[in-house]
């Protein structure tokens, strides 16, 4: 990691205060929230979407982290990936799309949802877009609410990238 390793003996008052509040939801402060530390309210304000996205959102368990492994898959961010890998086949997801995500394989073989939750997630990391056919299809699969989370955690999962791929956070 480009940023030293901080820890909790150290911690100013504010990254103090972030630290409880990340480990609070998180039970640890690793990654992209070790960076974060070094601006105490930037980190706690990620956390917090964070914690909506991941622990309060209405997207099914498997939907969510097939969407995170996507991001991760496409941005490169090993530590992501191996987080998150772990946290997918606890929540379900088909052992068939976590090895096409990784090995870059085809994922036409998958179940339509699955296969509607990757192309969205590469969609907005690849083209930066949804295409009025695969918002159509989307939106029928998920209606609006959980198409707005989804979107939402593609994004979330971007800046999470953009920061362990930055500050070159390894997996540990």
């Amino acid at each position: 990691m480009r940023l030293s390793t901080l820890s909790i003996e150290e911690l100013t008052p504010a990254q103090r205060n972030a630290w409880d509040v990340i480990a609070g939801t998180r039970g640890r402060v690793i990654g992209p929230y070790q960076v974060l530390l070094q601006r105490p309210d930037l980190a706690i304000a990620v956390a917090n979407l964070g914690t909506e996205l991941r622990f309060k959102g209405t997207l099914p368990g498997a939907d969510r982290e097939l969407a995170i492994l996507s991001v991760g898959s496409e941005w490169g961010a090993r530590f992501e990936w191996s987080t998150h890998e772990p946290i997918a086949r606890k929540e379900g997801v088909d052992p068939a799309a976590i090895a096409a995500l990784q090995n870059g394989t085809p994922i036409d073989a998958l179940a339509p949802r699955a296969q509607l939750v990757v192309r969205i997630a590469r969609a907005l990391c690849r083209d930066h877009t949804v295409d009025d056919a695969l918002y159509a299809r989307a939106l029928a699969e998920f209606g609006e609410p959980m198409l707005v989370e989804l979107i939402t955690l593609v994004g979330f999962y971007c800046l999470i990238s953009c920061v362990l791929d930055g500050f070159a956070v390894e997996p540990g």
